[in-house]
């Protein structure tokens, strides 16, 4: 008897979960304005997993983890920092880092601090760290994942002061900065312009320009910015989508190098360029004049030029 009261109750509590989850998908469903029950549970999702977690504070705590927890173990106990860092961040993270934006700067604040950390600890640090900082819409918000690091020091440069704890790494230490290049010899030939138009020069230095994107849709042109942008219902959507099939954070763009690259982002009802379905595992580039398509609503997109600059007789201001 005892135990067919249990089975009763237990059943009982089944029954009221379902029905809690159930009228919870229901009125998912009126606000998100979806089709299916599967679909307001993955624009639920969607939006817990796109709320920003934590303070500046935290974030910068974060950042720093991400890089000082990168280093290499010797067999014989030796640990050697990495000469070449990168850290991915979220397009909506990077203002809270850097006030402007600026990823140079952030890079440059992040070897610092990574090699100062590595002095402190006495591991062995390469003559010049760099860290370089992307931005992947991919991400989302408040997670920054762990560095990757390229190449390391040798383990005669270990620093053989005794490794200390820390709390926050100071930003005095300085990164010793790189040799200065003699100036390149002035040719009269050397334009800013591209390389069809320019001969080749030895001693030019060069540099790879992307292009400019921009998305158009019903007559109005949407600039996305070199950060990157997410692409769906959210209101920090660069293209304003009201259509109720296009999901809260549908496809990200970002700039890869020199080309512009687009992802699904797990949406409901798909992403396709050119007509093919995209792959939300792999990134797919974008070129000049692509119709990119999220749940059946167009956006076409349009490309500046792209190439590479000679930077002779540039100057850097």
């Amino acid at each position: 008897m005892g135990t067919l009261s249990a089975l009763t109750f237990d059943l009982l509590i089944v029954v009221v979960f379902a029905a809690v989850v159930y009228i919870a998908l229901r009125v998912a469903q009126s606000i998100f304005g979806t089709s299916s029950k599967k679909a307001a549970a993955t624009e639920v999702a969607a939006k817990l997993v796109s709320y920003p977690t934590g303070s500046s504070a935290v974030l910068r705590r974060r950042f720093v983890r991400a890089l000082t927890a990168q280093h290499v173990v010797m067999p014989s106990g030796e640990r050697l920092a990495f000469s070449d860092l990168t850290v991915r961040v979220a397009p909506e993270d990077l203002e809270r880092l850097d006030p402007d934006g600026d990823l140079d700067r952030l890079g440059e604040d992040g070897a610092r601090l990574y090699a100062a950390h590595a002095e402190r600890t006495g591991w062995a640090v390469p003559r010049q760290v760099r860290v370089t900082v992307e931005v992947d819409p991919g991400l989302r918000s408040g997670w920054i994942p762990p560095a990757r690091g390229t190449g390391r020091a040798d383990p005669a440069q270990r620093d053989r002061r005794p490794a200390v704890g820390w709390d926050a790494v100071p930003a005095a230490a300085e990164v010793p900065a790189a040799p200065q290049r003699p100036a390149p010899r002035l040719d009269p030939a050397a334009t800013a312009s591209f390389p069809a138009l320019v001969p080749d020069l030895d001693e030019a230095p060069t540099m790879n320009v992307a292009s400019g994107l921009r998305l158009e849709r019903n007559g109005r042109t949407y600039t996305i910015g070199r950060a990157g942008a997410v692409l769906g219902r959210l209101p920090e959507s660069p293209v304003t989508f009201a259509e109720p099939e296009v999901s809260f954070r549908h496809a990200a763009i970002r700039l890869q190098g020199v080309q512009w690259q687009v992802k699904d982002l797990g949406s409901t009802n798909g992403t396709t360029l050119d007509g093919q379905r995209i792959d939300g595992d792999d990134w797919t580039t974008i070129h000049a004049g692509a119709v990119l398509a999220l749940a059946g609503v167009r956006v076409t997109a349009a490309l500046d030029h792209a190439g590479t600059v000679h930077l002779q007789g540039l100057t850097r201001h």
